[in-house]
């Protein structure tokens, strides 16, 4: 058997954006109407390094292919000149179990699968009118959903919050060279703003509930038990909250800091793949979605670049 072990160039010049902006929405769909399969996500920890490996995998009903990514973060290797994410997505025939190829990604197609999946959610749940945006988080991720989210709506500013201000002007003229105007912000003027997206590694809130004024909030970095981005108290104000799976967010979001904190029901969530499929009618109120990131998702994309690559 030859297996072909698919390195990151060539992925880069099959990987669109709308490629993988298709892969990530019929897969979350699929999900909430319960047409895939996927396994609870194996994690680990790495504390002595400040890094930890997710590996996740995901079938869709009737798909040629399915996927097992394994990506990792590690936030000292900017320190040591390395990329803080690495991983790789292994794509399986479905009618024999054979290994189809190996996509050595270093972890871009799980950076692309989130960006997707956060602008996706983030602009079905933020009213149409929003035109600003405010960032928690000054990395790869952060700078990710924003520019994903303006190929969906056009952005007049956004707001970079972050704890390294070099940091945060790095983000700021990137921003600007992808055509974004960005302007730092502390803490409180980031949560007043009426879009944020969280996207850090932090395990305590970015800003008290009491700080936040926004319409709608996205919390895409607590994706493993200890993190925490957003604070339970803020979820008691949603009138819509969706998680991109339920089990998943209960055990690894804010969403489930949340319910164990006693402030929202552990059925307070709806899926965030209904919200792509129906929209939210007579919306009302602040939106939250919690976004852990789904090995469906990371399949689906994973099948649509190996069928790129021909």
């Amino acid at each position: 058997m030859t297996l072909d072990v698919v390195g990151l160039s060539e992925i880069e010049a099959v990987a669109t954006r709308a490629l993988v902006f298709d892969a990530v929405r019929g897969a979350l769909i699929a999900h909430a109407e319960g047409r895939a399969q996927m396994p609870a996500p194996i994690a680990m920890w790495f504390p002595e390094a400040e890094g930890d490996c997710h590996v996740k995998a995901g079938f869709l009903d009737g798909a040629t292919h399915f996927g097992v990514k394994v990506a990792s973060g590690f936030y000292r290797n900017a320190e040591r000149g390395l990329p803080t994410n690495s991983g790789l997505m292994l794509v399986f025939d479905a009618s024999t179990g054979v290994p189809a190829a190996v996509l050595a990604d270093e972890g871009w197609l799980t950076a692309w699968r989130t960006a997707a999946a956060g602008a996706l959610v983030t602009h079905a749940l933020t009213p149409p009118d929003v035109d600003e945006v405010a960032v928690f988080g000054t990395g790869l991720q952060a700078r990710l959903q924003v520019e994903w989210l303006a190929d969906l709506r056009p952005l007049s500013r956004v707001r970079v919050c972050g704890r390294r201000p070099e940091a945060v002007r790095k983000l700021c003229a990137d921003l600007a060279t992808a055509g974004l105007a960005a302007v730092p912000a502390t803490p409180e003027e980031a949560a007043v703003t009426a879009c944020v997206i969280t996207a850090t590694a932090s395990t305590t809130p970015v800003a008290p509930a009491s700080a936040f004024a926004a319409a709608h909030v996205t919390g895409i970095g607590t994706d493993l038990p200890g993190k925490a981005e957003l604070p339970p108290a803020l979820f008691t104000h949603a009138t819509t909250i969706a998680t991109d799976d339920h089990t998943q967010c209960l055990a690894h979001g804010d969403f489930g800091n949340a319910v164990r904190a006693g402030t929202i029901a552990p059925d307070a969530d709806l899926p965030a793949g209904t919200v792509l499929r129906d929209g939210v009618p007579n919306r009302t109120g602040l939106t939250i979605a919690d976004l852990t990131g789904v090995g469906v998702a990371d399949a689906a994309v994973a099948t649509a670049v190996f069928k790129q690559l021909g």
